[in-house]
């Protein structure tokens, strides 16, 4: 069994070096689901890089560009 890593949503902004409002907007929309735990919500490590990898070359600094973003990463992994 591998070890799980999960990171704070301050902790992902710093690492994706991003605003903690940008991965709050991120989460509420579905490109970055998290876990709620208490008042926090906590990121798996896989969810990182899955949005890494599937958001290459999109633009999701504010909620409509994430948004298009999103549909259009959700049809194509729907095609799959």
């Amino acid at each position: 069994m591998s070890i799980l890593k999960m990171f704070t949503q301050e902790e992902v902004a710093e690492m994706l070096h991003a605003h903690p409002t940008t991965i709050t907007t991120l989460r509420e929309i579905g490109i970055l689901p998290a876990i709620r735990t208490g008042r926090n919500y906590m990121f798996s490590e896989e969810v990182i890089r899955d949005f890494q990898h599937n958001y290459v070359g999109f633009d999701v600094s504010n909620r409509v560009k994430a948004l298009e973003a999103y549909r259009i990463v959700s049809n194509r992994l729907e095609a799959i």
